[in-house]
This record gives structure tokens, sequence and C-alpha cells, in this order.
């Protein structure tokens, strides 16, 4: 196996962990999906030339959330995070459990 094709299959493994994190498992202990992961480690990630703020996960659909310099917030794709954020990104979340479930009707 061709070393690109062992780095893709490790991060669908992460990828999958995560969304089962933040979907499938946080859905059997709070009996809801309807909300976010609040990270708390939040840290920086840069997409193109844009430096965003990874700050959590929707826990509906499985996507990463940043918050731009704006302030606003929006989705983010797990191919746009590098192997090294995405493996952050696991080690804090599914690992450690270095979060907060916060459902949707407590965000502001």
């Amino acid at each position: 196996m061709k070393d690109h094709q062992i780095l893709q299959r490790e991060r669908d493994l992460l990828h999958k962990n995560l969304v089962q994190e933040a979907c499938h498992k946080n859905f059997i202990i709070n009996d809801n999906s309807d909300g976010v992961l609040q990270l708390h480690r939040p840290f920086y990630i840069r997409i193109k030339e844009e430096i965003l703020h990874l700050v959590s996960i929707d826990c509906e659909i499985g996507y990463p959330i940043v918050e731009t310099y704006s302030g606003n917030f929006r989705q983010v794709r797990y191919s746009n995070l590098t192997m090294d954020e995405l493996v952050t990104l696991h080690s804090d979340v599914v690992m450690n459990k270095l979060y907060t479930f916060t459902p949707e009707k407590q965000l502001v």
C-alpha cells in the first residue's frame, strides 16, 4: 500500500471517530443531538489565507464549526484540516473528552 493511501485511511478513521463521538455517542448519553460539542481547548486553523478559530463540532451532522475574525460561525469540512489539526481535534474530543455538550436552544 502506498504512503498516500495509508495516510488517507488514517484520516478517514479519525474523521469517522469524530463524527461517531459528536453524533452517535453524544445522542446515547444526552438523548439529544441538536447542539454542539464546545471544545475546552479551541485552536486556530488556516484554510487557504484565512485564519479561523475551531471552537466546536455540530452534533447533528458532525462538521467542525469555526469562528471568523468578524465573529461569524460556519461549518468547515474535515478535508480542510491538516493531519496535525485532525489529530489534535481527535485527541481532544475522542480520546480525552475535552468538550461540553451544549443544546442548540442554549446557544447564543
